[in-house]
């Protein structure tokens, strides 16, 4: 058989879940943003799962899911949310509960075969049915396996996240897994050493790196990076003493006994390389105190930046240019400098020949216009009048963009800047929706500018009243340039409108 067949069928029952990750789902506009929200959702449960924490019941996946939504800044009405939520919890209706299915071609059989899997299941350790309880969820294994296919990208995990998974897998029994997911945790010790090491090497070489790289500088929080050392010490004692006990309760298990001794050599290993580790992070911070202690010279700022050193030598010889453009943007002002309007030297002695006093009748003309104070009143006759022509979309079309803007007429794109308050209430209305009502109150009690608008648009151009009871929403399309219009840059959102629920 061709080597490319080989373990086909097992990248396939991996390569599925991902695959088949809310598809189907009847969820409207929501639909290619779905496999995100639900790899989020995913994302949370895991980590709660990690810190036992037992916030993993319908309700709460249905809350992850609106909070991935509303991170995401799409929009959700509760049917799109509650699709969502028993879309990642089972296949079809509810009340089957059935699990979800692949189809996978077995290289080795030459047959299809159909894979069965779920998301999530039953956490035993928390649910308690008998006592009236709700059905506390967990990750599947087929879960998990999206994830870590996925970390290794993203290298998301820290050193105190891989400690709590190995917790959590010797916890379940799953001995073989928390070793292996020991040789991660190596691997990433290994990784952060050797970019430590990388930095105390050119700290010794040059020490005015401390000065480029800020991240670097840790020495105002040595207190706060020792104490999390010494929580991931604590962690791999935790760790040990589970093992012991574990060894405890299965003294004649002679397989478990084998795969728990091989755990523990690995956690001892990983011990001594985390504590070489924390040893040299605490080095290099000394010795960044001590360098910035003996040679303050060196930190000083310079009051005049240098050509040499910050351009040439911290700059282009460190890190190359992309493009000449850089190179003529930083070299021009030096051949063709652009000097600023100076007044002649007699015109400066000009203005020191003054007759005193005119100087004191100017001074009090000027303290008299001081004086007076000139409130500044909105004109909502102009705001109304160019909010109109948006409301009359919205009318037409239950939509508006404001790049429609430079289609309207050049007299009602001066409405728009007429008044300041014109353009600014348009940002107000992507705060959060709003449902309108206020056709039957009275002005005085309207706090909320939008509904000040609408109650004089309301009054004024009575065909505007169908508004009253739906909800007015923005949509934010993230693929969007920004909208440049008079010089004025804008977020790409639409304002909506629909019947309220």
């Amino acid at each position: 058989m061709n080597e490319s067949w080989e373990g086909f069928a097992g990248r396939m029952q991996r390569l599925n879940p991902l695959f088949e990750l809310g598809r189907g789902m009847d969820v409207g506009e929501l639909k290619p943003y779905v496999q995100s929200i639900l790899m989020q959702v995913l994302l949370t449960i895991f980590y709660r799962e990690l810190n036992d924490d037992d916030g993993r019941k319908k309700y709460d996946i249905k809350n992850m899911v609106e909070d991935a939504i509303k991170q995401m800044k799409l929009l959700a009405d509760d049917k799109q949310i509650e699709r969502i939520t028993s879309g990642l919890l089972y296949s079809g209706k509810e009340e089957y509960s059935q699990p979800f299915e692949a189809l996978y071609y077995d290289e080795i059989r030459q047959a299809w075969e159909t894979q069965v899997f779920r998301y999530v299941t039953m956490d035993e350790l928390y649910t308690n049915l008998e006592m009236g309880g709700s059905i506390v969820y967990k990750l599947t294994e087929v879960s998990q396996e999206m994830i870590f296919m996925s970390r290794e990208m993203a290298e998301e995990f820290s050193i105190t996240i891989e400690q709590l998974y190995s917790m959590q897998l010797i916890k379940n029994g799953n001995f073989r897994k928390a070793t292996r997911n020991l040789d991660h945790l190596i691997s990433r010790v290994n990784r952060l050493m050797a970019k430590e090491f990388s930095f105390q090497k050119e700290m010794i070489n040059n020490p005015k790196i401390l000065l480029m790289e800020e991240e670097m500088q840790r020495a105002d929080n040595r207190a706060e990076i020792e104490k999390q050392f010494e929580e991931e010490k604590t962690h791999f004692r935790t760790i040990t003493s589970m093992i012991e006990k574990t060894k405890r309760r299965n003294e004649e298990d002679d397989a478990v006994q084998k795969e728990l001794h091989l755990l523990q050599e690995k956690v001892g290993h990983t011990r001594q390389l985390h504590d070489r580790f924390a040893k040299l992070v605490i080095q290099n911070i000394s010795y960044e105190m001590k360098l910035k202690a003996e040679n303050p010279s060196l930190f000083w700022e310079n009051s005049l930046v240098s050509f040499r050193e910050h351009f040439y030598e911290n700059m282009f010889m460190k890190e190359g240019v992309r493009s000449f453009t850089e190179i003529e943007t930083v070299l021009s002002p030096l051949f063709s400098p652009k000097n600023e309007f100076i007044l002649p030297l007699e015109w400066i002695w000009g203005e020191q020949e003054y007759d005193e006093k005119q100087v004191d009748d100017v001074v009090v003309e000027e303290e008299a216009e001081e004086s007076l104070t000139h409130v500044r009143v909105t004109n909502w006759d102009s705001v109304c009048k160019a909010w109109s022509y948006v409301f009359q979309h919205l009318q037409a079309s239950g939509e508006f963009s404001l790049a429609e803007l430079s289609t309207f007429p050049l007299e009602v794109q001066d409405l728009w800047l007429e008044e300041s308050e014109t353009i600014d209430l348009w940002m107000m209305f992507d705060r959060k929706p709003l449902k309108v009502q206020v056709l039957h109150r009275k002005e005085e009690a309207l706090s909320d500018e939008r509904e000040i608008l609408l109650y004089k648009l309301m009054n004024e151009y009575p065909q505007f009243q169908m508004f009253e009871g739906m909800k007015i929403f923005t949509m934010f399309d993230h693929r969007a340039e920004p909208i440049l219009w008079q010089r004025t840059k804008i977020t790409p959102f639409k304002l909506c409108i629909q019947e309220a629920l």
